[in-house]
Order: C-alpha cells, then sequence, then structure tokens
C-alpha cells in the first residue's frame, strides 16, 4: 500500500487487509471475523508470507461509520500482532500496524 500516513515497517511481501464493512442487520454476527480468517486462508494458498492490516484500537463502541479500519481485537483474535503505530488516524484514534506471517 502506498501512503504517506501508514509506511512500510519491513521488507516482507505481504497483502493488506484494508476495509471490513458489514451492512446494517448482519453486523455483531462474526461477518467480519470470517471474512478476515476467508482473507487469510486465500493469501495463504497463494504462497503470500503475511497478511497486514491497519485497525484501531478503539475503547468501547465505535462510531459505525468509522469502524470501516476494523478493530484491534478483531484482529488480533486472528493471530495479528501490533508491530508499529502509523501516522494515520481514523476517528482521532491512530491507526495500527499489525501483522501475521502466512
Amino acid at each position: 500500500m502506498k501512503t504517506k500516513s501508514i509506511r512500510p515497517v519491513d521488507e516482507v511481501d505481504a497483502w493488506c487487509i484494508i476495509c471490513m464493512v458489514a451492512r446494517p442487520g448482519n453486523r455483531r454476527q462474526g461477518v467480519n471475523r470470517r471474512r478476515l480468517q476467508g482473507a487469510v486462508d486465500y493469501a495463504r494458498s497463494l504462497g503470500t508470507p503475511a497478511a497486514e492490516a491497519n485497525p484501531v484500537d478503539a475503547e468501547g463502541r465505535m462510531d459505525l461509520t468509522m469502524a470501516f479500519a476494523g478493530t484491534r481485537k478483531l484482529f488480533e483474535q486472528a493471530g495479528f500482532e501490533v508491530i508499529a503505530v502509523s501516522d494515520a488516524q481514523v476517528s482521532r484514534l491512530p491507526r495500527l500496524i499489525m501483522s501475521r506471517v502466512l
């Protein structure tokens, strides 16, 4: 991903998961958790060495219009680890740089 506010932290060729959106009525049912696992499984099947994401670390409920970035909790539950904090923000919260070796 090429952006000035989220810079690469290493030379690993990683797929970047940039958006997590579930339609109203489908939220809080594990849709994004299953989508995330599907993306990780697909990337792994193609031999991708790692997956990265840039979620926020929201305390409590987050404004749903800003939840597209995903949350730290969602990505941690999928085996991602925080490797840095970016300069980018969503709803005044810094976007984390999280990675998972595949």
